[in-house]
């Protein structure tokens, strides 16, 4: 907003942002709205963006879209609203596509035009049925860089894992390795509802992409008081095929809140993040035993060295003093990032 509030200064009224960032309620004016869009802005020509349908009729806690864009309608747009002549990639922003009554039309007009297609806001699997799935495997689905074939489906409640391994064979039908389905964490789930839905990702053969909440204005995390409620062991001993740097990104996280809860980090777990990637930080580890400890669930933080509570206050505060070993910046600049996503509780 720093930036925002100076180029105000410089431009007074001549200058307007909006967006969801800024307000949920600003809207373009329609003559505005409906201008094909300036690709020469973004510069790049791999893709067209745009919408077909708007809003949605669920209402997740975590997301903005009810209060954005309201139920889900068809705004008098088409593909030749935002698609330029001869652009065969396209980049679908649909919040909740499969649930548009006149889906299915929608779906056999991107077979006819012969679209490469990337569904860049998931696809509710609740919706999915061997009607619209016949469509949808005829379509050219893409990841976001338009270069193999990629499908995505969201994954937010342990409830929804059933919707999974009933459609099982669909989810098959798309290909190996060619459905990602995202996972939001830091939310409202426990470690066992995590490790549900994760392990079952796993069982699917099914890519994970896991998001951490970011809390929008006025929804805080909602995690439970005992959110450790399962042997951690069984959670950092999962593995998966593809995309193991988003689970690693998952971990770390998941290795500060071990911290802010027992006082410690958790050996085993650290051992497990730097296995791969960033060897130098295990070593720091290794020479700050003080930090460590192999008991699991043993809650140290009123017996802690002072050093050790000294380093809890930095990570709670989110900042540095003079004397902090250099390896923990990354670890407090993490923590800060943690500190957002924290229940009234926690706080």
């Amino acid at each position: 907003m720093r930036r925002v509030d100076s180029l105000r200064r410089i431009y007074g009224e001549r200058f307007d942002v909006g967006g969801s960032g800024v307000s949920l309620e600003r809207r373009l004016p329609p003559e505005i709205e409906t201008l094909f869009p300036d690709y020469s802005l973004y510069r790049h020509r791999l893709y067209a963006l745009g919408f077909l349908t708007r809003g949605c009729n669920k209402r997740c806690a975590f997301c903005i879209v009810p209060a954005k864009e309201g139920p889900l309608k068809r705004p008098a747009q088409s593909f030749d609203a935002f698609v330029p002549p001869r652009q065969r990639n396209v980049m679908l922003l649909d919040d909740n596509l499969l649930s548009y009554p006149g889906v299915e039309d929608l779906l056999l007009e991107m077979i006819c035009r012969r679209y490469a297609v990337n569904f860049n806001q998931t696809l509710d699997v609740t919706y999915l049925n061997e009607s619209n799935y016949g469509l949808l495997r005829r379509i050219d689905y893409r990841n976001a860089r338009f270069d193999k074939p990629m499908i995505y489906f969201s994954l937010n409640y342990p409830k929804m894992i059933e919707h999974f391994r009933a459609r099982r064979h669909m989810l098959e039908g798309f290909g190996q390795d060619c459905v990602t389905v995202v996972c939001i964490y830091g939310f409202d789930t426990s470690l066992s509802q995590d490790y549900e839905r994760f392990y079952w990702l796993r069982r699917l053969w099914l890519i994970p992409f896991f998001q951490e909440y970011w809390p929008i204005p006025g929804v805080p995390a909602r995690l439970p008081e005992n959110y450790f409620d399962m042997d951690l062991n069984r959670m950092i001993r999962l593995t998966f095929r593809s995309n193991g740097y988003n689970w690693e990104k998952y971990l770390r996280w998941l290795n500060l809140r071990y911290f802010r809860a027992f006082g410690r980090f958790y050996r085993p777990l650290v051992e497990i993040i730097h296995r791969y990637n960033n060897k130098e930080r295990l070593e720091w580890f290794k020479r700050h035993p003080e930090l460590m400890t192999d008991t699991l669930y043993r809650d140290l933080r009123s017996d802690s060295p002072a050093r050790t509570r000294s380093w809890s206050t930095l990570l709670e505060k989110g900042r540095l003093a003079p004397g902090t070993p250099p390896g923990f910046k990354k670890i407090v600049g993490a923590f800060s990032t943690l500190q957002t996503a924290a229940t009234p509780a926690d706080s």
